[in-house]
């Protein structure tokens, strides 16, 4: 037991760190050290201290900003529960590679990655006193002509009301610039108030991160789709850092919800990440508005955003006890899932229309950055995810034993979803359709890639307009279309935004389309994932476009983040169906799962091979290309089972090893048919050859 008189308490405010923020950095005067060194020891000398006060919050609470977000500064409502969840710590350290004099005693350094953490920087000789300055910047001002005056030079617009700066006035001798209370997201180091560059071993960037390690990975023989899953992993290291944020480095590094929900099936493959999330989810609890909405950030509270950035505070939690078997999760967030559905049905369907409206304002987003999304009909896209949500509420009811509130959660999501069909498809064609929410278009065409993907991939489409939407959706992904701003883009062009992003390639891949799939994983032109690795990417941009050789920043140089995680939610598809690591949905935690890998159609990526770290260990699976054979390599863990789904055009063309595979222990037959051998593997190693000639893209998912 600690025992502590608030009376004693006293406090010291002459010393070495003078500034400490998160955004606009710290200020470190190293000649006040010797006026605490040996501060925690009984021999030092407070004389100096003060005594602390209270400071009440009467009168102390800021009244200004928006009334529906709890006040920054008002704590009566906070409470102190034990820590749980990763904690922040250094997990790497980089090397800058390279200093540039972009301008008389102007020294910028390059650290070869977008990194997020503090400097570590030693200095030696200096005289007392010296101010050095430090600034961070993810980019540089490009050599084109609208940037004359400031090419070579750090880009800060980006940065905002940031400062991102650092100062450090030195006390001479051995020394290490090392801040302790704030943090940057940056690649490039600013430093001035020196004669002479530092040598580039002594500037060193410490990363820091909340996740401690990986529980995957993934390899290709595509080096630049390689790169992409790397700068996936960059960006969660920097984007998990005590929450899930946005970016780190501007004004902002806030957790948006609706970040968190496209990249959280992700998230739980790149580590293990479960109190993680449980620590989120019990944020968005506390800012939880008392008539059910869940916040568009948490733990701040408010935001704009509306039904698909609140619909975090139920994906998330699926995502989780799919992955891990968390049923106390569920229990601890069940009534605030089921009181957000409700805030829903009161305040955002209109009785008129039986349309989802919300407040019919800027701030009710739709598909966030999509390049066609003023083309949308933004209730169609609300509506998918409220289906969406019902289901997986009605899945936790049934978890948890809410026997009543499943079958009510079952019966709105049938209603909804043959309201949807009503609604917004055109039978005939099964093109999507503009609903009365857009009045003067209601009836017309929507027809883009967006407006097929939801209702597809969370199996809203009525089975007689399924296969119209599934080919409509095709055609959207092989011809030309044109941006909302009138740019052209060629076939293979990903327009979807954060959310439609996040599930194309998995709608594309479960109805016999992953040859379309692996071309928009592998596309290089603009718009694409791998357009930006093409521009010397390091980590997931907040845009496709954030920068190009070309065009620069493109007008953006404010809105533009380079380090933003939510079009790296791709990431699932390359777990889930190039490498065919899949949950089993009835039994949760991978005591029993699913592998069905899917080698690319189009014969571009000849192999693809990985792992995923379960609570059971090590799941492998791999896959390569070689002539006449595909070659699989799988590794089910002890204590588990997995059902494999092998791409093959019957279980005569299968060989485990060189053996019938009838004649192999651990390996059950189920079943063949639809362009696959279904077999069941119990733990162990193994390695299958199927012969080439079967057709990958028609394979479809079974219903």
């Amino acid at each position: 037991m600690v025992v502590t008189d608030p009376l004693s308490w006293q406090y010291f405010s002459e010393g070495p760190i003078t500034y400490g923020s998160f955004f606009q950095g710290e200020v470190y005067d190293a000649l006040r050290e010797t006026a605490v060194e040996g501060w925690s020891m009984a021999s030092y000398d407070a004389s100096a201290w003060k005594p602390a006060h209270e400071v009440a919050l009467e009168g102390n609470i800021s009244t200004a900003g928006n009334p529906n977000m709890p006040w920054v500064n008002d704590y009566s409502g906070f409470e102190l529960i034990g820590q749980f969840g990763q904690t922040v710590k250094q997990i790497n350290e980089l090397t800058a590679l390279s200093v540039e004099e972009v301008r008389p005693g102007v020294f910028v350094y390059d650290m070869g990655q977008n990194m997020v953490g503090v400097p570590r920087i030693s200095l030696s000789g200096m005289k007392p006193g010296t101010e050095i300055t430090l600034r961070f910047a993810e980019v540089k001002y490009p050599d084109l002509p609208e940037y004359e005056g400031n090419i070579g030079m750090i880009m800060l617009e980006n940065i905002r009301a940031a400062m991102a700066q650092d100062v450090y006035i030195a006390k001479g001798g051995q020394e290490t610039i090392s801040p302790r209370f704030t943090y940057h997201g940056y690649r490039f180091i600013e430093i001035t108030g020196i004669d002479k560059p530092l040598p580039v071993g002594a500037v060193k960037g410490v990363v820091l991160s909340s996740i401690h390690e990986l529980a995957s990975r993934y390899e290709t023989s595509n080096t630049q789709v390689n790169q992409l899953w790397k700068n996936i992993i960059w960006s969660s290291y920097g984007n998990f850092l005590s929450i899930p944020t946005d970016c780190p480095q501007r004004n902002e590094r806030l957790g948006w919800a609706g970040d968190i929900s496209v990249f959280s099936r992700t998230a739980t493959y790149l580590a293990d990440v479960p109190q993680f999330l449980r620590r989120y989810l019990r944020s968005m609890r506390d800012v939880q508005r008392t008539d059910g909405r869940f916040p568009d950030i948490a733990p701040l509270g408010g935001g704009f955003g509306g039904l698909l950035w609140g619909s975090a505070g139920i994906t998330v939690p699926w995502e989780c006890y799919q992955q891990y078997g968390d049923t106390i999760l569920l229990s601890e967030h069940y009534d605030a899932m089921k009181r957000y559905i409700q805030y829903i049905i009161d305040n955002t369907i209109e009785i008129e229309t039986n349309l989802i409206v919300q407040t019919r304002s800027w701030g009710d987003l739709c598909d966030w950055l999509g390049l066609e999304d003023e083309k949308n009909d933004k209730s169609l896209v609300w509506e998918t995810y409220f289906i969406y949500d019902l289901e997986l509420m009605a899945k936790m009811a049934t978890v948890l034993g809410k026997a009543t509130d499943a079958e009510w959660f079952r019966e709105l999501h049938a209603a909804r979803k043959d309201f949807f069909n009503k609604t917004y498809i055109e039978p005939e064609t099964g093109k999507t359709l503009f609903s009365a929410f857009v009045p003067e278009k209601k009836g017309s065409r929507i027809d883009i890639q967006t407006s097929y993907v939801l209702p597809l991939a969370f199996n809203i489409i009525d089975e007689e307009n399924r296969n119209k939407v599934i080919a409509n959706l095709a055609e959207t992904v092989r011809r030309e279309n044109t941006t909302d701003r009138g740019q052209q883009c060629p076939p293979y062009s990903l327009m979807t935004g954060f959310i439609g992003t996040s599930w194309i390639n998995k709608a594309l891949s479960d109805y016999g389309h992953s040859d379309l799939a692996y071309r928009l994983l592998q596309q290089t032109s603009y718009p694409s994932w791998l357009y930006s690795i093409e521009q010397g990417a390091t980590t997931i941009w907040e845009r496709l476009n954030s920068y190009t050789r070309t065009d620069g920043f493109g007008g953006n140089n404010r809105m533009n983040s380079f380090n933003h995680y939510s079009f790296g939610a791709v990431g699932a598809w390359m777990y889930n169906y190039s490498l065919g690591i899949q949950r089993d949905e009835t039994s949760p935690g991978f005591k029993q799962f699913v592998l069905k890998p899917m080698p690319d159609p189009t014969g571009k990526m000849t192999y693809a091979r990985g792992y995923y770290d379960s609570m059971y260990g090590r799941i492998e699976s791999g896959w390569k290309v070689e002539s006449g054979v595909i070659r699989y390599t799988f590794t089910v863990p002890a204590n588990t089972t997995a059902t494999l789904y092998l791409p093959a055009a019957s279980l005569r063309d299968v060989r485990e090893k060189t053996k019938p595979v009838r004649k192999c222990k651990g390996i059950e037959f189920i079943s063949e048919g639809n362009g696959e051998v279904v077999l069941k593997l119990l733990s162990g190693s193994y390695s299958f050859e199927v012969k080439k000639d079967y057709p990958l893209a028609a394979r479809k998912r079974k219903k």
